[in-house]
């Protein structure tokens, strides 16, 4: 739920900011968001002010100027990471947000202004609702557990944790195989006949496929018993210690809606995590595979079926133990987006997806060759991961918009590629 902190100086009259304060009434009613009281002092800056701001992305409705000093009272005795700013045409507002917004940008805080000229209009519930939906998209995120599954923490995880405000929980091997013993074949055998209807299983030996799901299922269990949100699972050890592939587990958990990483990749589980905020969801993590010209080949092992038709089930691809899958994708535009190793940028490329499928021998399972509008044989030397996720649409500017709150600078691919060929 979004909050909203209106401020106002009440130089300029408690009749004029509180019944403009009125007039947003019921839009806040209908997008169900919080409102607090006005605030026109530093006085009024209580602890219960405070504690309502926690965990939140707050949006200061700044309803007259001369609200600049309340704005940074607020952002340091909240200890806010960011915020966002809705001003108006009248009264001063847009002077003090402006002034927020330079403080905050030498601060290193995040923040972004929406301006409506004329608060009398329809106009002003349009840009107020923009501001509401990113509130909550990046709340949705700061907010988000994570369960990392693995025997080994490395730097990226306090990285992580520092740059985004997101918790991670370590959940070793031991503890993930005791759910898997607990997971009764009744429930194995359930899933299992549902499988079978939207996936193809000729040549599928039951015993493997039955493993794969049993591990689904003690993902499925360690998240709802624990209320994670989202796993990173560092799923070679698994296969090498244990013999089971959990590409398909992670598949089917993000059929569930809980974005799931393989390879421990929290830098893509961000990812993932920013595409399912803007509705651009289901995500795959791929593999840069190949380039040529202005086509790239993308591959990888635990595509969501619900991204894809067509879907058999195979073996994984550097073991050959079962199982994996191997899905068409519907052709159209998707979005392809890295992130560097520090979570400080970024970047993305817009592509048409031409073929998919099980197309090469040397290769993860699934296979998508795409097409874009600039050479893509500059992308190995520009990449900013080995793993990109790839997203149905183009959201780039909402997923720019979400990034740049979670502290992320934002790069166009296109635009880089084209100024290295014109040099």
């Amino acid at each position: 739920m979004s909050v909203v902190i209106p401020l106002a100086s009440r130089i300029h009259g408690p009749h004029y900011y509180k019944q403009l304060l009125k007039n947003f009434k019921d839009f806040f009613v209908t997008r169900n968001v919080k409102v607090l009281d006005v605030i026109d002092s530093e006085e009024l800056i209580t602890d219960d002010v405070l504690n309502a701001l926690r965990g939140s992305t707050p949006i200061f409705f700044l309803l007259t100027g001369g609200t600049s000093r309340l704005s940074w009272k607020l952002l340091n005795l909240g200890n806010l990471r960011r915020a966002l700013i809705f001003a108006h045409g009248g009264h001063n507002s847009l002077p003090s947000a402006i002034s927020i917004k330079n403080r905050a940008d030498v601060e290193g805080i995040p923040t972004k202004i929406y301006f409506c000229k004329d608060v009398s209009t329809s106009e002003c519930y349009n840009v107020f609702d923009e501001a509401v939906t990113l509130s909550n998209n990046v709340t949705q995120i700061s907010n988000t557990r994570v369960a990392v599954v693995s025997d080994v923490v490395d730097d990226l995880h306090s990285i992580f944790e520092n740059i985004t405000g997101i918790r991670t929980s370590l959940v070793g091997y031991d503890e993930l195989m005791k759910l898997f013993e607990e997971v009764r074949n009744k429930e194995v055998d359930y899933y299992l006949s549902k499988l079978s209807v939207k996936l193809d299983l000729t040549g599928v030996n039951d015993l493997p496929l039955k493993n794969a799901i049993r591990m689904y299922l003690a993902l499925k269990e360690l998240v709802e018993r624990n209320g994670f949100n989202a796993v990173s699972l560092d799923c070679f050890p698994l296969l090498t210690k244990y013999g089971i592939t959990p590409c398909l587990a992670v598949s089917l958990l993000n059929d569930d809606g809980v974005p799931t990483a393989c390879e421990a990749d929290l830098r893509s589980l961000l990812l993932m995590l920013i595409a399912k905020a803007v509705g651009s969801w289901p995500a795959w993590i791929a593999n840069i595979a190949s380039v040529d010209g202005n086509r790239m080949v993308l591959a990888h092992c635990t595509i969501a079926t619900g991204l894809a038709r067509q879907c058999r089930i195979t073996t994984h691809f550097e073991s050959n133990y079962p199982y994996s899958l191997s899905c068409n994708l519907p052709s159209g535009t998707y979005t392809l987006v890295g992130i560097d190793r520090e979570f400080t940028t970024m970047a993305a490329l817009k592509v048409r997806v031409l073929d998919s499928g099980s197309l090469f021998g040397d290769m993860c399972r699934t296979q998508v060759v795409v097409e874009s509008e600039v050479d893509l044989n500059y992308f190995p030397n520009i990449a900013l991961s080995n793993h990109h996720v790839l997203l149905p649409g183009d959201p780039s500017m909402k997923i720019k918009d979400v990034g740049y709150m979670l502290g992320l600078d934002f790069i166009s691919y296109e635009s880089l590629i084209k100024y290295l060929a014109e040099g």
